[in-house]
């Protein structure tokens, strides 16, 4: 499989995205090459300072799965800008963490996003941001939407040349099985004490009695929604659980995850991280897990280094805003996890 950093040189990549400044009139601009159950990888960075782009990168994944265009934008299928979308859908898109944490305090005002396919391939996103309010109005939203057969030519130039690029298989951590495709995303409902699923496949953890006590902490936490992963059988899962209403009913999501969607953490030190995350010392992290505190101090080394920070706090903001916890008394209790999320990022 080629690689589309190596394809193409980065300064040809970068001067092909800043060839379409005088026609979007952005001030910074992020190709994103997102290849389906696989890390994502920055193609090209105009504008945005590190922080933001990994913003970009890992945030807005998170908080808008594949297809969000249609599913936001269903009157004109454009892409989603700030300036020119629904009031509920800006409102809730300038309340994110994404937003507040990193692109505001940047300076930009307005934003657009732009999904990129090959055919029916799935590729990655463009984003764009401008400091000035109003930027991406309709006319921009259609010329970045008419552009966007071009952007995914930048992030797979190979097509350009004739050549077919193989996708390569999913890799899940080692002895995993495979139950669900990367890419699917369950969705159960739970009404009263059951979960009624509403979606094709079934989650194998949803009646374990550790994730039961976990939904039940849930409920009778403050939270209105909980992002978490979960470790069953040699795979981790991506967790969100909802509340719909005021009579405790549940909606929830898993999708399966990748251990590069992961950061190739083992399980125990996503524990020990989850501990990080609630504030807990070295020493009350393993006395939790019945590890040594020389041992938790290994564990902490090792994840900073996969992480690409220096600092614990840094590992625990990180693992904060991607949601990189397990829950649970051992490692990060729910009414924990409620507090942090809600004093970290309130809505």
């Amino acid at each position: 499989m080629g690689d589309p950093a190596t394809d193409l040189t980065q300064g040809q990549l970068t001067r092909a995205v800043q060839l379409l400044q005088g026609h979007v009139r952005f001030d910074a601009a992020l190709l994103v090459h997102q290849p389906r159950g696989a890390r994502s990888r920055i193609v090209s960075q105009v504008g945005y300072t590190s922080g933001s782009a990994w913003a970009l990168q890992h945030l807005f994944p998170r908080d808008y799965e594949i297809g969000f265009t249609s599913r936001l934008s269903p009157g004109d299928g454009l892409p989603l800008s700030i300036s020119d979308v629904g009031g509920a859908v800006r409102e809730e898109f300038t309340r994110t963490v994404l937003f507040e944490q990193y692109l505001r305090a940047e300076g930009f005002v307005d934003g657009m996003t732009v999904e990129l396919f090959d055919g029916g391939d799935y590729l990655g996103l463009a984003h764009f941001s401008a400091r000035r309010p109003d930027a991406f109005a309709a006319p921009q939203r259609a010329l970045a939407r008419d552009l966007s057969g071009l952007l995914a030519l930048v992030l797979r130039p190979d097509q350009a040349a004739g050549t077919v690029r193989r996708t390569p298989p999913t890799t899940l951590p080692a002895g995993a099985a495979d139950p669900v495709a990367p890419t699917s995303s369950t969705v159960y409902l739970r009404q009263g004490s059951q979960f009624l699923p509403a979606g094709p496949v079934d989650v194998p953890f949803v009646a374990d009695d550790p994730f039961a006590r976990v939904v039940d902490d849930f409920v009778t936490c403050t939270a209105d929604e909980l992002r978490h992963l979960w470790w069953h059988r040699g795979a981790w899962y991506r967790v969100t659980l909802s509340r719909l209403g005021d009579f405790g009913d549940i909606r929830l999501t898993a999708r399966p995850m990748t251990s590069e969607q992961v950061w190739h953490l083992s399980r125990q030190e996503v524990r020990v991280l989850s501990g990080l995350v609630v504030g807990r010392t070295d020493a009350a992290i393993a006395a939790g897990l019945n590890l040594s505190p020389r041992t938790v101090h290994t564990h902490m080394v090792n994840i900073r280094r996969k992480l690409g920070v220096n600092r614990r706090t840094e590992a625990a903001a990180r693992a904060t805003a991607t949601a990189t916890v397990v829950p649970g008394p051992a490692t990060a209790p729910v009414a924990e996890l409620a507090r942090i999320y809600r004093d970290s990022f309130p809505r």
